[in-house]
């Protein structure tokens, strides 16, 4: 496990949720964590359906009138012409272009929806809310209130249907009443599918994220947990790493403008919307072709390292670092990195973190060519 982070100023909701999921609860840099003792399952039991409890996510509501318009003034990407059937990437930066937080938005009829790290959800409330001034807009920490699962492998997507919820393809989101609850609503979001990288797994990996009531935790856990195998939330976040998409948390706040961690390349950035904090610097980087930064996937032998940890090549002054890491089913850890674009195309290039070498892999996307 990785060393702790500082404590969320109140944790007792997320630990409530863990135990209710009957996993340990352990604090990391990513967040609040469900822990089991299992080893991590093989890529073909991830196929064959699981299930794990995210405590490590947060959720923050934007109401009022002008929710959209605000948003739209605030984030990377266009809410304003994002249909309610989909969930995209938003990033907010400061006035440098300096991501502060990552975000899956997505809206519907009483609110908009902001999905991130659990560590970022109070700093970008506070964020947000420094700049409602005079709109029509409430921003509240929903973290406490909801309980957030992933969920993957066809077999998923049969128990998600069993239980008479939409089943939606990836970056589609769609709502339904719970059976057990009709009074309370579950939001359930598709991912881009993954793999492992193993030329013997040509299956790809479907994934779900399920938006629930917390109070709705404990009836829904015994029905997906006794149709599913349950996983620790790191687990996932493997899953999140083979994706290729990054997470800002606490020890890379404002290192990374939004190309840095290929937030162009999934979709995370529009680049004909109109000004944001830091919109000048993120266009600049675009039509000038000046992004010299990416992140790459990687797969490292031993423990993952924690976030912010450097990566260097042949010279004493580190290229790059990382951004987000997990163990990886087959052993080892699966990492993505931050690093100059150059250091990676130099033919014979070592990377490394400490002593261990980094294995290029590629990313399930492409990127840009930057002049």
């Amino acid at each position: 496990m990785l060393a702790a982070s500082p404590t969320l100023a109140d944790d007792g909701a997320a630990r409530a949720a863990v135990e209710t999921a009957g996993a340990r609860f352990e604090i990391d840099p990513y967040g609040p964590q469900a822990v089991r003792d299992e080893a991590a399952p093989p890529f073909e039991r991830l196929l064959s359906g699981a299930v794990a409890l995210l405590p490590d996510h947060g959720l923050l509501s934007l109401v009022g009138d002008d929710r959209v318009r605000f948003l739209h003034s605030m984030t990377t990407n266009d809410i304003e012409r994002q249909p309610p059937s989909q969930a995209r990437w938003h990033g907010l930066c400061t006035p440098k272009g300096r991501l502060l937080g990552t975000m899956l938005a997505w809206r519907d009829a009483t609110a908009i929806w902001l999905l991130l790290p659990r560590p970022q959800a109070e700093p970008i409330r506070r964020r947000l809310s420094m700049y409602v001034l005079r709109a029509k807009v409430k921003v509240e920490d929903r973290s406490d209130a909801t309980a957030v699962l992933g969920l993957c492998g066809d077999p998923a997507g049969e128990t998600l249907a069993a239980l008479g919820l939409p089943v939606p393809a990836a970056y589609e989101v769609a709502a339904a009443p719970l059976q057990a609850d009709a009074q309370a609503s579950a939001t359930v979001i598709g991912l881009a599918p993954i793999t492992d990288g193993q030329a013997n797994h040509v299956a790809p990996l479907r994934r779900w994220l399920l938006v629930v009531p917390a109070d709705s935790l404990p009836a829904l856990w015994l029905r997906l947990s006794g149709a599913l195998q349950p996983v620790g939330s790191a687990v996932w976040r493997w899953t999140d790493v083979r994706s290729g998409v990054a997470r800002i948390v606490p020890a890379t706040v404002e290192r990374f403008v939004p190309q840095m961690i290929n937030f162009d390349a999934i979709g995370g950035v529009s680049f004909d919307k109109g000004c944001y904090p830091g919109q000048e610097i993120v266009a600049r980087s675009h039509y000038l072709g000046k992004v010299k930064r990416r992140v790459c996937l990687a797969r490292l032998d031993g423990a993952e390292p924690p976030p912010g940890t450097e990566v260097f090549a042949d010279a004493a002054e580190p290229v790059g670092v990382v951004v987000l890491a997990a163990p990886a089913p087959g052993g080892g850890t699966d990492v993505l990195f931050e690093t100059q674009a150059a250091a990676v195309a130099r033919e014979g290039a070592l990377l490394r973190v400490g002593d261990r070498p980094l294995r290029i892999e590629p990313l399930p996307y492409a990127l840009a060519a930057d002049n």
